[in-house]
């Protein structure tokens, strides 16, 4: 059984003149309302989790707000 993140990636500039930027993901929260409502999260221990069920689902979140898929093994 496969579980799936929701999550988007964009690059934040160092703080540091010259060193390389800062890569962030954010993923969509555990505490979203899904299909109503969604929120985001930085922190991979408050993402929302898809199971094998719900991927369909996870496929029309990514599409709408722009978002990838990640499957994580478990």
């Amino acid at each position: 059984m496969a579980r799936y993140l929701v999550y988007q990636s964009y690059m934040k500039p160092s703080e540091i003149r010259g060193e390389l930027p800062d890569v962030i993901n954010e993923y969509v929260a555990n505490d979203s309302d899904i299909r109503w409502h969604y929120t985001f999260t930085k922190n991979i221990e408050s993402a929302y989790f898809f199971d094998d069920c719900e991927i369909e689902l996870a496929k029309e979140i990514a599409v709408l707000w722009n978002m990838k898929i990640k499957q994580l093994e478990v």
